[in-house]
């Protein structure tokens, strides 16, 4: 027989000391940091460009060191900070800020395409070769923000937008970072199109790129609304003061770091190299000299360690002069070319590294392969996803693309399990404006390694079949 009477309820366990250290206690801070580290995208920088692309030396640094570098020069940029303000009275945690400027560096170069920089011109070459704005002809754009959003392709906006949504894609913020990493990261606060269709503000280093496109606006304004940016006009917002601190990292980095990839390579004599980081802020001699070490690639990593401990007290020492004018929108410069005790010798390193670094052949000659194997790419995928009426060819095309692709938080639902992969694709792309589909064309390439984007090239040029 059964009884209507309730089992008494077992009562709360009651967590042992164990499970009490066992608690996670990480911050919000460190689960983005977290969250970056094991993520695809960061994975991916191991084959994309720094400066040398498809380097056969083991040495030299690829995007995903250079981003583990600036984000360790981010941590003590952040953390100095932090002691500063901390001293001022302010209720600040020096190791917040920290890890916040750490976390916004790792993903500060998340967004490039295959090729860096090179890889950017190349889909701005592609769009402004193969596609019109909407100015009566027809256009896949229905907006000159939408044109210019691809016409002008940057790596900025591409990375705010991997972490807003295509990380976690079924859900509306993707893996919803923290509102102060994602200000830290965002160099740029604006749209591809300022207001009035007006030119950017030199003067402004905030406006000398763009930081988010049409399709993600909503959630860019929410996010500088939220953190209280100033908001000069409509959707042009002063930058966050850490993204100064994330900022100075990177020229650190790519100045000094560089110089000493390019003297590895021998594109430049490493005494040279050697002595222009001797030239960053150089010391006062008080005491006895002790001579440099006679092996020189010692004496390189000695004088790179010293260059970038210098060069991070003296970009916190305007940090920290200028917070209350970052805070109000007014302070415009970036921290390593605020004082010209510091801009001259990086300008000298960058010069020295453009000219034999950037500019070898080697480096043109790849740079020139990653024009051809991008657009080829464009040619391939973005015609048959904005065509509404593919063929053959461009229906084989699209079930190269991977289904999630084309998968929003306003359409998430799963597809009948009867559907083909065709017919999967084929209605999430009919979901899409043609303008958002190019967007997911781009973020598929965009995504690629270097050798990736070449061998995928290749395959289906028929230079090189699959094995």
């Amino acid at each position: 027989m059964g009884s209507d009477k309730k089992p008494a309820e077992a009562p709360a366990p009651v967590p042992s000391d164990m499970d009490a250290l066992l608690q996670d206690e990480r911050t919000d801070y460190d689960r983005d940091y977290d969250r970056i580290v094991f993520s695809a995208e960061f994975r991916c920088l191991h084959d994309k460009t720094q400066v040398f692309p498809l380097s056969t030396s083991d040495y030299t640094r690829t995007r995903l060191t250079h981003s583990i570098e600036a984000s360790c020069v981010g941590r003590s940029l952040g953390a100095l900070a932090g002691r500063g303000l901390a001293a001022r009275g302010v209720d600040v945690s020096p190791s917040h800020l920290g890890t916040i400027v750490a976390a916004a560096c790792l993903a500060h170069d998340i967004g490039n395409p295959p090729f860096g920089h090179s890889g950017e011109a190349a889909i701005q070459h592609w769009v402004s070769q193969r596609l019109v704005p909407p100015d009566g002809r027809p256009s896949p754009f229905e907006t000159v923000g939408q044109w210019k959003d691809l016409e002008s392709f940057e790596g900025n906006a591409q990375g705010f937008r991997i972490l807003n949504r295509l990380q976690s894609r079924e859900r509306r913020g993707g893996l919803r970072y923290t509102a102060a990493t994602l200000g830290a990261m965002s160099k740029y606060p604006r749209a591809s199109v300022l207001p009035g269709g007006r030119e950017r503000d030199k003067a402004r280093v905030s406006e000398k790129k763009f930081g988010y496109f049409q399709d993600d606006e909503a959630l860019a304004l929410e996010t500088y609304r939220a953190l209280g940016l100033v908001e000069r006009e409509p959707g042009v917002f002063s930058r966050h003061p850490l993204a100064f601190l994330v900022e100075a990292a990177d020229d650190i980095c790519y100045a000094v770091i560089d110089l000493e990839d390019s003297a590895k390579l021998g594109l430049v004599p490493i005494k040279d190299a050697c002595e222009l980081l001797d030239a960053v802020l150089p010391r006062p001699v008080t005491g006895p000299v002790r001579p440099p070490p006679s092996h020189l690639e010692t004496r390189l990593a000695q004088a790179r360690a010293r260059a970038i401990g210098e060069l991070i007290q003296a970009c916190v020492k305007v940090f920290l002069e200028n917070v209350e004018a970052m805070e109000e929108g007014q302070w415009e410069k970036p921290l390593a070319s605020a004082r010209d005790d510091v801009k001259k010798p990086l300008d000298a390193i960058r010069n020295l590294t453009r000219r034999y670094g950037y500019e070898s052949e080697r480096v043109l000659q790849i740079e020139s392969a990653g024009f051809k194997t991008l657009g080829g790419l464009l040619d391939m995928f973005a015609m048959a996803v904005v065509t509404d009426t593919p063929n053959r060819e461009e229906k084989k095309l699209r079930q190269l693309l991977p289904p999630d692709l084309f998968q929003r938080p306003e359409f998430a639902r799963e597809a009948a399990e009867s559907a083909s992969r065709d017919e999967v694709i084929t209605e999430a792309v009919a979901r899409l404006s043609k303008y958002q589909r190019l967007l997911c064309v781009t973020d598929y390439i965009s995504g690629m390694t270097d050798g990736f984007a070449v061998e995928l090239f290749q395959r289906l040029s028929g230079i090189k079949l699959p094995t």
